[in-house]
């Protein structure tokens, strides 16, 4: 697949991916008081910005041609 993530874009979806991980995980250990919906799309959203930023690819920003790699 296309990368069309550039360093910028994948440094904030790494950083916010695993912060938003560490308190869904932290919810659901009872750490951090938030409800159990809240604390699993947090842990969703986390883990869908911590793969795309791995993978540099981001399916959402095709159909509006979206590209903020810096290879182009």
């Amino acid at each position: 697949m296309k990368h069309n993530i550039g360093s910028l874009d994948r440094s904030v979806r790494l950083a916010l991916g695993a912060l938003l991980v560490l308190v869904g995980l932290g919810a659901f250990a009872g750490a951090v008081p938030l409800g159990t919906i809240p604390a699993a799309v947090g842990l969703l959203f986390g883990v869908v910005f911590l793969v795309t930023g791995y993978r540099q690819s981001c399916l959402l920003y095709l159909p509006f041609g979206i590209d903020t790699s810096d290879r182009r």
